[in-house]
């Protein structure tokens, strides 16, 4: 049989010229249909009998030159005696000129050109009663893709070249044997599709004669925690809306849903945490696909849990001391829920500032104090019962220091662990928080007002040391130079530290 489909083929070629004569009602061109689409019989059903090859083809009344379209042909009855449909089923140029056909005896295309038709074997799979051969014709992109009963016959798409066809292209049926009968039926979309849902996106109904036009929506983004949160507003005469997703701006997007129905809102939980994504959505009537939205894009991160936010704060009572002077460094918590423990590292600068001691604030204790003497200190402090979890901006503990030297002291909680009743959290570097403190200068100069400190000057206040401010001879002296009202080691230690700055102490030079 396969040589006697051949033979005929050819020997059709031949007298195509009269064929064409014979085809003088030919359908025309158009990009919109403005009556509904049929073969040119006038009719969606196409009875073959006798008549055979290229010559007894049948061509759509309407021809595309451009887009995407799609359209079905079921095979609605063919002669008992065959198990396989000879019905052809593909696509033309006018006239019958040059044509691209799917045989239904074994799924192979066949191509006339102009010359002998030719045979690409073992394309696809046959056809049989009541089977629906689904044709996607792209004709910008020159691309044809096949569907039997709604499943791709071959999972590449086929190509074709300009040259190969032309336009305008015609969806045909031809007979591909002279002996029984054999009935195709087509649904170029006035009804609607059997196969809607393998339409690929894009795509449009071949005929468009009662296409409704369907209008533009208007698309928001939330992110979440493994999640994007979309809403967007009404597209007119859309029934359902797809949502299209891409990881580039402008696309290619593909389907996340499609036939969004009854809401104009749709939650992507297949988003990855930390990948950036762009959506765009389309409204939908029947096989009509409106306009894309706009472009939003967002990104979903991780939810934070509670308590890893924490922040371990550090708030100095005073911007400003003299050397001398004492001050306070609160300690608190803020943004957590229910802490019961804290164990935590704070640094100052152990030049311009000595730590004198931790004072307790009621309803928490410390358990440990370490303190390295260099500007290092380690606290565990745990609350007094549950009356005592921390919920809010809490102050746990307060740090007592000492001006030592003149200059901007900072006092910085290095890290920290906290624990509710379930788990243990560790303060994020970011939220380890600081403060800083202006230290001065006192209002006069050196012990003996030369100008310059220098040993001198620590001798003479190792002279008073222990004395009142007040026993010192004040006439020749700054003894207290700290300003607390007595001689002792903290005047010695500042004293020091100025002869150790001083470039024009002999020692230093």
């Amino acid at each position: 049989m396969k040589k006697r489909i051949f033979s005929q083929l050819s020997l059709f070629l031949s007298v195509l010229f009269v064929a064409v004569s014979v085809l003088t009602a030919l359908p025309t061109a158009t990009q919109a249909a403005t009556s509904p689409v049929t073969w040119s019989n006038g009719s969606l059903v196409k009875t073959f009998s006798g008549e055979t090859g290229f010559r007894s083809g049948v061509l759509a009344t309407e021809g595309k030159t451009t887009g995407k379209w799609y359209w079905e042909v079921e095979v609605t009855n063919e002669d008992q005696s065959k198990t396989s449909s000879y019905g052809m089923i593909g696509i033309s140029t006018a006239g019958l000129k040059k044509s691209i056909a799917y045989y239904g005896v074994n799924g192979n295309l066949y191509k006339n050109y102009g010359s002998s038709p030719t045979s690409d074997t073992v394309y696809g799979k046959g056809l049989a009663k009541t089977d629906t051969l689904s044709i996607a014709l792209d004709i910008d992109n020159h691309t044809i893709i096949w569907y039997k009963n709604g499943i791709k016959v071959v999972e590449n798409i086929y190509n074709y070249t300009d040259s190969d066809l032309g336009t305008p292209l015609y969806p045909e049926i031809i007979n591909g044997s002279s002996s029984g009968s054999r009935t195709l039926t087509a649904n170029f979309g006035a009804t609607p599709f059997k196969y809607a849902n393998i339409i690929p996106a894009g795509y449009l109904a071949y005929d468009q004669s009662n296409a409704i036009v369907v209008g533009e929506s208007t698309l928001k983004a939330t992110a979440g925690d493994a999640k994007i949160d979309l809403t967007w507003s009404t597209a007119t005469n859309a029934t359902s809306y797809n949502v299209k997703r891409a990881t580039t701006t402008g696309g290619p997007y593909a389907n996340v849903a499609t036939n969004v129905t009854g809401n104009t809102y749709y939650t992507d939980t297949t988003a990855v945490n930390g990948t950036p994504y762009f959506y765009v959505v389309t409204g939908v009537n029947g096989t009509t696909e409106g306009a894309v939205s706009n472009e939003v894009t967002a990104t979903p991160i991780a939810a934070m849990k509670p308590n890893e936010q924490a922040t371990l704060d550090v708030t100095i009572n005073k911007e400003k001391v003299k050397v001398g002077e004492d001050f306070i460094a609160d300690l608190s918590l803020k943004k957590a829920t229910n802490i019961y423990a804290e164990d935590f590292v704070v640094n100052y600068d152990a030049t311009l500032m000595e730590y004198l001691g931790a004072t307790e604030v009621p309803g928490y204790k410390v358990y440990n104090e370490t303190n390295d003497k260099k500007g290092t200190l380690r606290f565990i402090v745990a609350s007094q019962g549950k009356n005592y979890g921390i919920s809010a901006d809490t102050v746990f503990l307060k740090l007592k220091f000492k001006a030592i030297a003149v200059g901007t002291g900072k006092v910085d909680s290095l890290s920290g662990r906290i624990a509710d009743t379930d788990n243990e959290y560790d303060i994020a570097p970011a939220n380890a928080l600081e403060d800083t403190i202006l230290i001065e200068k006192p209002a006069f100069l050196d012990v003996n007002r030369s100008g310059s400190y220098t040993l001198l000057d620590l001798s003479i206040d190792a002279f008073y040391f222990g004395q009142n401010a007040a026993d010192t001879d004040k006439t020749l002296h700054d003894a207290d130079q700290t300003e607390d009202d007595q001689v002792g080691d903290d005047d010695l230690v500042y004293i020091v530290g100025q002869m150790l700055t001083n470039p024009d102490y002999t020692p230093n030079k």
